[in-house]
């Protein structure tokens, strides 16, 4: 039962202030280090939406969000219920490859035991999977009146 605890690491860089040599603690959900190798190609068509998996709790939606937001501006995002894996959609192809390319390979929350896999989402999967919330740029709706 403690694999789930929240564990904090002070490293040399931290930021130590405060009397009594206490130090602050850096949070676990703060924006990941860039991965330790470069992310390769894609094997999926690029595409404004991206599917992340490997998500580790504990962290909220929020975190989750300001964390994809230093890439970009995030459109739209949706997280299945044991928050596990998303799609996140930016308003550009070149956020979210620059999303992509920074966050494959890390680490998030930094209490996580696994790596992020993120890759370009498949538009018929994303918008089965999210129930129709999520439609993708490839997906045609006409509406019927």
């Amino acid at each position: 039962k403690q694999w789930y605890q929240r564990r904090v690491a002070i490293t040399a860089g931290d930021n130590m202030e405060g009397g009594g040599g206490e130090g602050v603690q850096k949070d676990p959900t703060a924006f990941p280090d860039p991965p330790l190798e470069p992310v390769g190609r894609s094997r999926k068509e690029d595409n404004r939406a991206l599917l992340i998996t490997n998500l580790i709790r504990p962290f909220t939606v929020l975190q989750l969000k300001t964390m994809l937001s230093h890439c970009g501006k995030v459109k739209s995002i949706w997280i299945n219920t044991i928050k596990s894996r998303c799609y996140a959609v930016f308003s550009c192809l070149e956020e979210a490859t620059r999303a992509r390319e920074t966050l494959h390979g890390a680490v998030w929350p930094s209490t996580s035991p696994k790596r992020l896999n993120v890759d370009y989402a498949e538009d018929e999967r994303m918008y089965s999977e999210t129930d129709g919330e999520l439609i993708g740029d490839s997906i045609d709706i006409t509406v019927i009146e």
